[in-house]
C-alpha cells in the first residue's frame, strides 16, 4: 500500500516562488520520497514534540519530512535552504 503524500501548506508558498521548471523537479522528488520514503533521507533529527524527521537535502535545499507509518502517511513540514 502506498503512502499518502502531504504537504504543509507553508512549503507550498516557498515552491511557489520558485521558477517553474525547479518547482517542477521539487514535485517529483516529493513523489520519489512518496513511492520509498526511507531510501531519499539523508540523516534524521528530532522535531519539537521529539518525533523522528527525516531530511533529504536536495538541489541545496532541506526537506523535513516525517514517515507516519501508522497512517501510511509521508508529511513533508518544512524546506529551507541547506547551510
Amino acid at each position: 500500500m502506498q503512502f499518502k503524500l502531504l504537504v504543509d501548506a507553508d512549503v507550498i508558498d516557498i515552491l511557489s516562488r520558485f521558477p517553474a521548471r525547479k518547482r517542477h523537479r521539487f514535485y517529483a522528488h516529493f513523489r520519489r520520497i512518496q513511492r520509498y520514503p526511507g531510501n531519499y533521507s539523508d540523516h534524521t533529527e528530532p522535531d519539537t514534540a521529539g518525533r523522528r524527521l527525516n531530511v533529504s537535502v536536495f538541489e541545496g535545499q532541506d526537506i523535513r519530512y516525517w514517515i507516519d507509518v501508522a497512517d501510511r502517511h509521508v508529511k513533508i513540514l518544512e524546506i529551507e535552504a541547506n547551510e
